[in-house]
């Protein structure tokens, strides 16, 4: 099987001053379809840089990125945009949503530059919020009036909307309490192992980190760790 992310000898460099900071250093990573992975690692240690390059957000230095068999280093920023457009689906802690905006309009916007048809925006947005737990009453309700889990959930339905192939999640419980982040970890599982949505997660949280099958640890820009979450299994039948 081919890999959905393939990266080899990757490197990220920051100029800084006289001098220059080493963010990634030289990392061979593969991710297959149907994979849930948690990168974990201390600040500083290159898993945002790494998510950021993956995410079509940033340029490696050196070394090389395909994603589903593409060099993205060969690529415009116009067909990087389309990349990230259609292929990838990014979920954040703060959830990113326009303040005064219905839930199914947020979660519209993605196909606004995809040129879909407004019937069929609209029907794709009410489906994606239904399959993230979210009834008629939700849709039509602005971010102010929603939990932060109902915030995410809306987030999730946006990220999902286009159909990607890799969702990209960034430390997408950080602003949860436990009961809630529990919450959104089992809907992240179920889009997984249901639906077979290919997720990459950034967490801090080793209890966060053990919803996934595989546990990558970054430090020093390299990943010094790679090991199944053992506990997964345990945490589905919970």
């Amino acid at each position: 099987m081919t890999p959905l992310v393939q990266t080899r000898d990757l490197t990220r460099l920051f100029p800084i001053g006289d001098t220059t900071f080493t963010a990634i250093d030289r990392i061979t990573f593969e991710l297959q379809p149907g994979a849930f992975t948690a990168i974990m690692g201390p600040s500083g240690s290159g898993k945002s840089t790494f998510m950021n390059i993956v995410g079509c957000l940033d340029r490696a230095t050196s070394g090389s990125y395909l994603l589903d068999g593409v060099d993205v280093a060969t690529l415009s920023s116009d067909e990087l945009a389309d990349l990230r457009r259609m292929k990838l689906g990014f979920v954040f802690q703060q959830y990113n949503l326009l303040p005064r905006t219905s839930s199914l309009e947020n979660v519209e916007l993605p196909m606004m530059y995809a040129s879909v048809s407004a019937r069929d925006r609209r029907a794709r947005a009410r489906q994606a919020l239904l399959d993230v737990g979210l009834d008629d009453q939700h849709h039509r309700s602005s971010p102010h009036e929603l939990s932060g889990g109902q915030q995410q959930r809306v987030a999730i339905a946006r990220a999902l909307v286009n159909n990607p192939m890799l969702v990209l999640a960034d430390e997408p419980t950080g602003a949860l309490d436990s009961k809630t982040s529990g919450e959104i970890m089992h809907l992240f599982l179920q889009l997984n192992r249901d639906r077979g949505i290919t997720i990459l997660m950034v967490t801090h949280e080793l209890d966060i980190a053990r919803f996934s099958q595989r546990i990558i640890s970054f430090r020093d820009g390299r990943i010094v760790g790679d090991e199944p979450a053992t506990q997964r299994e345990m945490t589905m039948a919970s």
